[in-house]
């Protein structure tokens, strides 16, 4: 059984849902370790300065119940600071010289040479926090020291204290967060389904109650679009319509002369049946250009550059004219200033050619037929102007709907040539108009199409 490259390329897509999932628990995680070493850092700062504040208390005591007289330490900076009950070593130095009196665990060298405030010292392997101080006669240096080892084990503890609920919470809290993003995008995975078991014919608008309005524009976007194909398949099934009807009857009159000519005894009746099958050919080829070119017009491969509207004005003209005389017309052209528009110069001048194409063809005979180009506004603007019989007002809103031909028309034709020149005009940004000529006599279509930027 084949796979599916699209459910191969989805399966292997990432998830939003797994990547808001992630996201969420790495920088939920992220701060709460910032927590964590901020609070462990405050909490380090204040225990250090709790067990200072005892040692320098400790010796203070020391000081006070000393037989040698010794008098109490000033100690107004720590008045705000609590005792912290635990063992310590001290000593008593006659002097800072001689060593009176010290506890059993106490070394018999100073513990620190500073001899007032705090300080770090390491006597042996021992590392130690001191506090150093004088009575008020300077006569006596007590010096009270903790280990440092105590201080970290309890630091260390309350480090742990703080990091473990976190380690044993987080596991809890991604599955509290992957339910929350999974109920989040609940209306995504209900989009996602309905579009999934939509069947390409389906083309109606997607509705959903209880849409986010995050997710509100993405469905409006989608319902234009189904709308935009919806027109757009309705309109290219009408076309193949109106087209397998417009061929129909060129190839049953082309049929029909070819078995006059094979069946005719009579030269000159056989010519004459082949006169009408070449002509029905050059219909045929004409319509069947047409078409394709109808069919091309907005492909993306279709280039775009600046074009010189009136110097393509002047080849067309000089192009048609010969045709244009011929059939005992007068064909003029207007363009007295340069006139530059972004846009594809073939698609350009096959509307030109079929604007004069549809006067010539439609408007009677002995026209004057005047081709103007100029700059009106932000815009360039293309008439073609003939004073032949015209179309009824009614009419003129149906000009450049594909296979349509006003009643009474004589002319051969499909009516695609106005239709060619809508859908050009279109696809360069503009548009085209068609109103009765100058004194409501004939036809003025009228072309806008944005200048070009530069």
């Amino acid at each position: 059984m084949p796979v599916d490259a699209a459910h191969i390329q989805t399966l292997s897509a990432p998830s939003l849902r797994t990547r808001l999932t992630v996201m969420l628990l790495v920088v939920t995680a992220a701060v709460w370790l910032a927590i964590a070493l901020a609070t462990w850092r405050d909490a380090h700062r204040e225990l250090d300065a709790l067990l200072d504040a005892h040692l320098a208390q400790s010796a203070s005591l020391l000081i006070a119940q000393s037989a040698h007289e010794l008098e109490e330490l000033d100690l107004d900076d720590l008045r705000e600071l609590a005792p912290y009950g635990q063992h310590v070593a001290f000593q008593v130095w006659n002097e800072g010289r001689d060593l009176v009196l010290k506890s059993v665990d106490a070394p018999t060298s100073r513990f620190s040479t500073i001899d007032r405030g705090f300080s770090d010292a390491t006597i042996g392997r021992t590392d130690w926090r001191v506090y150093s101080g004088w009575d008020r006669k300077r006569r006596a240096l007590v010096q009270v020291a903790e280990r440092r080892a105590p201080r970290e084990r309890l630091a260390t503890r309350i480090a742990m204290s703080t990091v473990m609920p976190l380690i044993f919470g987080l596991p809890l809290l991604g599955l509290a967060v992957a339910w929350i993003v999974a109920r989040a995008l609940r209306p995504v995975q209900s989009l996602m389904r309905e579009v999934e078991r939509r069947s390409p014919q389906a083309l109606d608008p997607i509705i959903l109650p209880d849409v986010p309005r995050e997710v509100m524009p993405l469905v409006a976007r989608m319902n234009q679009l189904f709308a935009r194909v919806r027109q757009t398949l309705q309109q290219e099934r009408q076309f193949a319509a109106n087209a397998a009807h417009e061929l129909r009857n060129p190839l049953a009159a082309l049929r029909v002369q070819a078995e006059v000519a094979r069946d005719a005894a009579d030269e000159t009746i056989a010519r004459a049946a082949l006169d009408q099958v070449i002509e029905a050919c050059d219909r045929l080829t004409r319509l069947i250009s047409q078409l394709l070119l109808l069919a091309r017009v907005g492909e993306a491969g279709a280039p775009r550059e600046p074009c010189s509207l009136d110097a393509l004005a002047r080849e067309v003209v000089a192009a048609v004219a010969p045709a244009a005389l011929e059939a005992g017309h007068e064909l003029a052209l207007e363009a007295a200033a340069p006139v530059v528009v972004q846009g594809n110069a073939t698609l350009l001048e096959a509307l030109l050619r079929n604007l004069l194409d549809n006067a010539m063809r439609h408007g009677g005979s002995g026209l004057h037929i005047l081709v103007s180009v100029a700059v009106c506004g932000s815009l360039a603007q293309l008439e073609v102007i003939d004073d032949g019989v015209g179309i009824d007002a009614a009419e003129l809103e149906g000009l450049g709907t594909p296979f349509h031909r006003p009643p009474g028309t004589a002319a051969a034709g499909s009516g695609l040539g106005l239709a060619l020149v809508r859908r050009i005009a279109e696809w360069h940004g503009g548009s085209v108009i068609f109103v009765p000529g100058d004194a409501g006599r004939g036809l003025r279509a009228t072309v806008a199409l944005p200048l070009s930027p530069a």
